[in-house]
This record gives C-alpha cells, structure tokens and sequence, in this order.
C-alpha cells in the first residue's frame, strides 16, 4: 500500500509533459512529449578512503568505492536493476514506479568511482498502446538485460511481464515495447516475488529468475530461453537469501545478486555464482557462495547487478541499491574490481 501511495504522489508531482500518453504533434506518435527529461543528478563519495584497507573473503575480487546518489526530481529512487555501457562511461537503470534513469560515471585515476555528471536523463517506461502507466501495479519494473540483436528486455512483477524496448539508442528505454512470451511457472509467481533477475548469456539465450515468496526456503521459479524455447528449472534459496539481480561472469558462470533482510540487524549482501551448464529442464540449482559483502563496504537494499570486462581482461562489478523512497534508505552505487590472474 504504502508503494501505491507513492507511485500516486511522485505521478502528481511529475511535469505534466511526461505524464499524459502521446502527442499527435509528435513525428513519433508512441512518444510522450518530453520523454525523458533532463534531471539534475548529484553523487558524494561514502565508504571506505582510497588509503583504507578493505579485505574480502575472494582475494582477486577489489573495492573500487561507492557512490550516495540523489536528485531533487520526485520520481528519482526505487532502482531495481543495472546496466553499464561496454566503456564504463555511462549507466542504465529501471525503478519500480516505471521510471528509467541515464547518467554518465567519473572515475578517479586509479580507477574508483569518483562521482556522476550532474546533468541525466528520466523517462518513463511506456506499455504496449505507447502510454504511461496510470497504476502501480503496472509500473513495477524489477529486471533489466540487453536483448538479443538490439534493444533491452525489462521484467515487470505483480503483472508478470517481459517487455523489449528498442529505440535504437544506447542505454535508452523509451518508445513503445513488444512483449516477450512467458514461462507458465513464472506467470504463476507470487505477486511480488516475479522476475527480479535477468542476463543475456554469450550464446544469446536469456536468463530469467523469480525472487520468490518473502521468507520461504523453497526455491524460485527460473527459465533460460534459448532457440525461442523455454527452459525451466529452480534455483534454491539459502540463509534466508533472495536473489535480486544477475549477469554473466566468466568461464561459464553466472553471479547472482542476493539480498537478506529479516528486520532491524539482519541484513545481508552476498554474491552466488553456478555453472550455465547446470541449466536443465526440471533441474534444482544450489549455487556457491562467492562472496559476502561486509562493513566497512556500504550496504543498503541492493537489487541491481551488472558487469563490464576491459580491454585487460578485468572484470567491472557494479551494483545499485533500491531506497524504497524511504528517508531511512539510500540509493547507492558501488564498485568492485575482479582482477585477472596468471592469464586467466
């Protein structure tokens, strides 16, 4: 309810222009005018300082700092999900009010996160007749990936749906979407515990994960849609973990975001990880453990996942947190570095 309430309050203070489903003046007439809008954005440095040691239980993988991102805008917050360019210089989110945000990232010399540039972008998701959504449970947006070809898949919850955008812009989510069909365990996943991880694979099959029922031990509905054909299996839940995002890693693995949270002391933020070849019709994956993030790393509600690989074979893990448009949440953004060892 209290989400509800909010999807109405940011709809009421929103600039009208983003608001009210397409203008026929337009040369796109699936376009709202004005989508998206620029926004102010605004990032500080928080954590642990460059000269602080932060150790983590995988030796290769590296803090590289965390950013408190924020914005005067009403509809700024709730991101579920991440995607980075291939350069590193920009990112992609999606919240769960039906909102986009695109904004360019600052490095310091030896690589951390150093800031953002203060002028982004916000628009609002589209549904298929190319308007806005006018409800909440519409709007629930908690999955992104890139699309096979071109274009970015979005997994909506509550109204279980995976919608493609395809602009033919980079990192951009407007115009109108087509559907994507679905799996019919996940259509049958609980009302807010739907696709909340998705990941395009090397060989451009798609990986879709439910979060699953609050607090339960049973696993989670998954699929891997390959050759137009829906591969079904489960993905067990542990610790009171849920999974909350996903991407591909290397050698065949996939890291999985997950996210503990049980009340006030309990939270938790780990990384799994399993082999793409244990995906099988009717399978039950127990993933490994790969790393819990611990203080002094900031930890928040992180929902959203992504991974760039540079030109040295490194690997980029990026990962935003879900403020849930509370005072006693924050949207962050941290980084953390996989360094490749002897040619590996």
């Amino acid at each position: 309810m209290k989400k509800i309430l909010l999807f109405v309050l940011i709809l009421c203070c929103t600039p009208l222009s983003l608001l009210f489903g397409a203008s026929s003046k337009l040369n796109t007439p699936d376009q709202p005018l004005l989508n998206p809008v620029a926004i102010t954005l605004v990032s500080e440095q928080i954590g642990p300082h460059t000269d602080e040691t932060v150790t983590l239980s995988r030796p290769q993988l590296k803090y590289y700092g965390s950013l408190l991102l924020s914005s005067p805008h009403p509809a700024f917050g709730g991101f579920s999900d991440l995607l980075i360019s291939e350069n590193r210089k920009s990112f992609l989110a999606v919240s769960d009010m039906g909102f986009w945000l695109k904004g360019k990232l600052q490095y310091t010399p030896s690589g951390r996160l150093k800031g953002v540039e203060r002028k982004a972008e916000l628009g609002e998701l589209l549904n298929g007749q190319g308007k806005t959504f006018t409800v909440k449970n519409d709007a629930d947006a908690e999955a992104l990936c890139r699309a096979p070809g071109s274009g970015y898949l979005v997994a909506f919850e509550r109204v279980h749906r995976i919608n493609r955008y395809d602009s033919g812009k980079s990192l951009d989510l407007s115009g109108r979407p087509s559907p994507l069909p679905l799996p019919k365990q996940i259509k049958k996943a609980p009302v807010n515990g739907g696709i909340e991880s998705m990941a395009l694979l090397p060989d451009h099959s798609i990986l879709a994960l439910t979060e699953g029922k609050n607090f339960s031990t049973q696993p989670t509905s998954a699929a891997l849609l390959k050759d137009g054909k829906w591969i079904n299996f489960q993905y067990k839940r542990n610790s009171g973990y849920r999974p909350t995002s996903a991407a591909y890693l290397a050698g065949g693995k996939i890291l999985i975001l997950e996210r503990r949270y049980k009340g006030l002391g309990t939270l938790g933020i780990r990384f799994n990880t399993f082999p793409q070849d244990k995906i099988k019709e009717g399978a039950v994956i127990n993933p490994d453990l790969f790393c819990e993030l611990l203080p002094p790393i900031p930890r928040d509600n992180y929902e959203g996942l992504d991974i760039a690989v540079d030109s040295e074979g490194n690997i980029w893990i990026y990962i935003i947190s879900d403020d849930n448009f509370s005072p006693m949440q924050h949207t962050l953004l941290s980084l953390f570095k996989l360094e490749k060892r002897n040619g590996k």
